[in-house]
């Protein structure tokens, strides 16, 4: 998957749902909520949050690829036991990274320096919504 489609994915599995487009791109909302997201390159020179003219808040999609809280947020709405699956997942994620590098350093080591990336592949392979084309 591209960054950018991991990005739209965690959005959706975060429960904002596709919109439409506009003058600053796809926008994403929240069933019960007035947030909306929208895509990084669409946002060059806004200082996010913005409002609209009807006081609607635009924030820029989130860079799970790359972000580390980010990624926090969405672990955090992952249930205890998508929690341990998630360990699993990032586990193997890492040692497939790992092969052809150094030798391994033990799991929790791996585990707690996994980049945005990692745990973003994680996370989606957690709540099946990976795809690997």
């Amino acid at each position: 998957m591209t960054p950018e489609q991991i990005n739209i994915a965690i959005t959706e599995a975060q429960g904002f749902r596709e919109r439409g487009g506009g003058p600053f791109g796809i926008y994403y909302d929240k069933e019960d909520d007035n947030r909306y997201w929208v895509s990084p390159e669409y946002i060059e020179g806004f200082k996010p949050p913005w409002t609209d003219f009807d006081g609607t808040a635009y924030y820029s999609l989130p860079d799970y690829c790359n972000d580390l809280n980010a990624m926090h947020e969405a672990w955090c709405s992952l249930t205890l036991w998508e929690h341990q699956e998630f360990r699993h997942e990032l586990q193997a994620v890492i040692a497939y990274a790992q092969e052809d590098e150094e030798p391994h350093k033990g799991p929790c080591h791996s585990v707690c320096n996994a980049t945005a990336l990692q745990r973003a592949e994680a996370y989606l392979k957690t709540i099946g919504k990976w795809n690997e084309s």
